[in-house]
């Protein structure tokens, strides 16, 4: 006759099927051993690096964005009293009331964690897989930031301040999951910071 064996019941820890059973005593002894040997099997802490900052760079002094604002309502005033066009005049007045609102607005403060899955901003993830590259813009004097590019092409390179974090730290850590490749900034990046925006 064959051995029927009930595989639903699980054996104790340590043992096996068709062991005789354990005596009191050694069922404490096979429990912390096979504690002991999953604790040496978890993995470390993986490498983690966290820190706050603004969600954009603010400049405080908007000198050239007063001069844009008040250039533009003297060209939508001008407009308006000499007749030439009355549509033209009300693009420039809202063009510059959005310029008003946009460069009133402060930043609101960020919570960023790198781990070995990505990069969270907040409560968005940009999942190492979902990107192309990353680069650390990092000038004394001028504000430090991380630049990732998304491998959809549609999307521009989403700026990350670094304030006090430690920009080798960090890139020690991002470039074993993204290549490091120089993101140049554009135009509107440049008009943007000389505006204050």
């Amino acid at each position: 006759m064959s051995k029927i064996l009930d595989l639903r019941k699980k054996p104790a820890p340590g043992k096996k099927f068709g062991q005789p059973p354990l005596k009191p005593g050694e069922e404490v002894a096979v429990a912390q051993k096979a504690t002991k040997t999953t604790q040496q099997l978890s993995p470390k802490d993986s490498p983690h690096i966290f820190w706050e900052a603004p969600s954009f760079y603010y400049n405080p002094q908007k000198r050239y964005l007063s001069v844009l604002i008040v250039a533009l309502l003297t060209g939508a005033i001008a407009l308006l009293i000499f007749k030439y066009s009355t549509l033209t005049s009300i693009f420039l007045i809202l063009s510059s009331l959005v310029l008003l609102l946009y460069g009133n607005q402060k930043p609101t403060i960020s919570k960023i964690s790198v781990n070995q899955s990505g990069i969270l901003v907040d409560d968005i993830m940009y999942n190492y897989k979902d990107l192309k590259s990353f680069w650390i813009e990092y000038n004394p004097g001028g504000p430090k930031e991380l630049s990732i590019e998304s491998a959809k092409w549609y999307m521009p390179y989403v700026k990350i301040l670094l304030n006090n974090q430690n920009p080798v730290e960090l890139r020690s850590l991002i470039i074993s999951f993204l290549p490091e490749k120089e993101h140049e900034n554009s135009l509107i990046d440049h008009i943007g910071r000389k505006l204050g925006l």
